[in-house]
C-alpha cells in the first residue's frame, strides 16, 4: 500500500495513489534518466499530493467536489479535501487497464444519456458505487450545457450542490459580478461544512499560483524554440498539475524542476525527441485514456505537441493585497481558464487567437480531437481547419473521439489516423 490510511471516504483517490506509485516505481527502475523526465517528475509530486488528501479525508476533513472550472486553490479557504470531478475520471481512465469504463456504464444504465461528457460520468458512476463520500459539490454554470445538465445528479443523490453563476460577457461588470458569486459560493460552502472561509489561508495558495504562473509563461515562450525543448507529455502532466496540485507547493516544485531541464535543452538547442520532424498544435485536448500517445508521437513520428487547450493559460497574476482584489482576480482567472475561456465566448475570438498562436509557435499542422461530450465545440473544427488553411497554409486533422473512453475510438484507430496524416506532411 502507498498509504497507511484506508481512504474509505475517497476510495478512487486510493486507487489513483496506488496506480501513481506503481507507475513511478516502474519508470524509476526501467527507464534510464533523463528519458520521460516530465512523467517521472509529475508522478513524483503527484503521489504525495494524493496521499495527503487521503490522510486528511481519514482525519475527517470535509470532502468538496468541484468542477475544474472552479479552480481547486479557491477551496483552500477551508480545511478540506478538494476533489476535481473531471480530473479524477480521466486520470483513472489513463492509469487503469479499463479506465473508468465500469463507472461510465453504471451511470448510463442508471439512465444518464450516453452522449454526455465522460469527464463527469466517471465520478457520477463512482458515487452510485459508494466510492466517494462528498460533503458538498460546487460548479460554475460553465463551460458547457453538459456540465450544467450533469451536476444536478449529485443533488439528486443527496449531496448539497453549490452553483456559481458565470456570465458570458467579458466586461468589467462581469468580473465584478462573478467575484460576488465566488464569495457567495464560498460562504454557502462554509455554512454546509461548518467553517468560515479563511482568506489569509487562501492568500498563501494564490501566491503559490502566482509564482507558478511566472514559470509556466516562461515555458510557453521556450516551446516556441526550434527544435522544441519540451516533451509532448508536458501537455497532460500540466493539466494534472493544474487541478490535483493547485495552490500547493508540489505544483511549484514540479514546474521549477521541469523549467531547469527545459532551459538546459534550450541553451543546447536540444529536443527530447530523437529528431523533431513535425511541430503540431492541438486546439482541443490530448487523448486522456492513453497518455502513452504523447510518448508515441515523440518517438515514432518525431512530432512534438507544442500545446493543447489545457496546457496554455490566459489569466494574469492575482493581486492578493486585499480580499476584494483577490476575489476580483479569482473571478477573472476562472473566466479566462483554459477551455472555459473558449467555451463561454463567441468562436471568432478563439479562431483568431489560435491562428496567431499557431503562427507564433511555427507549427506545421494541427490535430483536433473532437470530443463526443463537447457539444459546444461541435461546429468549430471545420471552421478552424479552413482558417488555418487560408491564413497559414497548414492542414488540420479532425479525430472524432471520446478522450476518456477508448471504446468510442481505440488508440489504434487514433494512431492510424495520425500516422496517415503525418505521412502527407513529410
Amino acid at each position: 500500500m502507498t498509504s497507511k490510511t484506508n481512504g474509505s471516504r475517497v476510495i478512487p483517490y486510493n486507487m489513483l495513489a496506488e496506480c501513481v506509485s506503481t507507475t513511478y516505481e516502474l519508470v524509476q527502475r526501467i527507464v534510464p534518466e533523463p528519458e520521460m523526465n516530465v512523467l517521472r517528475t509529475g508522478l513524483k509530486y503527484l503521489e504525495p499530493t494524493l496521499i495527503d488528501c487521503i490522510q486528511k479525508a481519514d482525519e475527517g476533513l470535509p470532502i468538496i467536489g468541484h468542477h475544474f472550472a472552479f479552480p481547486a486553490e479557491y477551496l483552500y479557504a477551508f480545511d478540506c479535501v478538494p476533489i476535481c470531478i473531471e480530473a479524477t475520471s480521466y486520470l483513472l481512465a489513463a492509469l487503469l487497464p479499463d479506465g473508468s469504463e465500469k463507472y461510465y456504464d453504471l451511470i448510463t444504465h442508471w439512465g444518464h444519456p450516453y452522449h454526455t461528457c465522460s469527464s463527469q460520468k466517471g465520478v457520477m458512476g463512482m458515487v452510485l458505487d459508494d466510492l466517494f463520500q462528498f460533503d458538498v459539490i460546487t460548479t460554475p454554470t460553465a463551460p458547457c450545457d453538459n456540465t450544467y445538465a450533469s451536476y444536478p445528479f449529485f443533488e439528486y443523490e443527496g449531496i448539497p450542490l453549490v452553483l456559481t453563476d458565470m456570465p458570458f460577457l467579458k466586461e468589467e461588470k462581469s468580473y465584478e459580478y462573478f467575484a460576488e458569486q465566488i464569495e457567495m459560493g464560498l460562504d454557502e460552502i462554509g455554512k454546509i461544512i461548518g467553517q468560515e472561509p479563511n482568506y489569509e489561508k487562501l492568500k498563501k495558495c494564490l501566491q503559490i499560483e502566482n509564482e507558478t504562473l511566472k514559470i509556466e509563461l516562461e515555458l510557453y515562450e521556450l516551446r516556441k524554440a526550434v527544435p522544441c525543448p519540451v516533451e509532448s507529455m508536458m501537455s497532460p502532466m500540466s493539466a494534472a498539475a493544474q487541478v490535483f496540485m493547485a495552490g500547493r507547493q508540489e505544483k511549484l516544485d514540479f514546474y521549477k524542476e521541469i523549467y531547469e531541464v527545459v532551459k538546459r535543452n534550450y541553451k543546447r538547442k536540444e529536443t527530447p525527441l530523437e529528431e523533431e520532424r513535425i511541430r503540431s498544435v492541438w486546439p482541443y485536448m490530448v487523448v486522456f485514456f492513453d497518455l502513452a500517445l504523447c510518448e508515441w508521437v515523440d518517438r515514432e513520428l518525431g512530432m512534438s505537441i507544442l500545446l493543447d487547450i489545457f496546457s496554455y493559460n490566459f489569466y494574469n497574476e492575482i493581486d492578493t493585497s486585499s480580499k476584494d482584489k483577490m476575489l476580483y482576480g479569482m473571478a477573472k482567472k476562472a473566466m479566462d481558464f483554459p477551455m472555459i475561456k473558449q467555451s463561454i465566448e463567441f468562436y471568432e475570438d478563439f479562431l483568431s487567437y489560435f491562428v496567431e498562436m499557431t503562427r507564433d509557435y511555427k507549427a506545421d499542422c494541427a490535430i483536433f480531437t473532437s470530443h463526443l461530450g463537447c457539444k459546444q465545440f461541435g461546429s468549430i473544427p471545420q471552421i478552424l481547419r479552413e482558417a488555418l488553411r487560408d491564413e497559414l497554409g497548414i492542414p488540420m486533422l479532425i479525430v472524432d473521439i471520446d478522450v476518456g473512453d477508448k471504446r468510442f475510438a481505440s488508440i489504434k484507430t487514433v494512431k492510424d489516423k495520425i500516422r496517415m496524416f503525418t505521412n502527407t506532411l513529410l
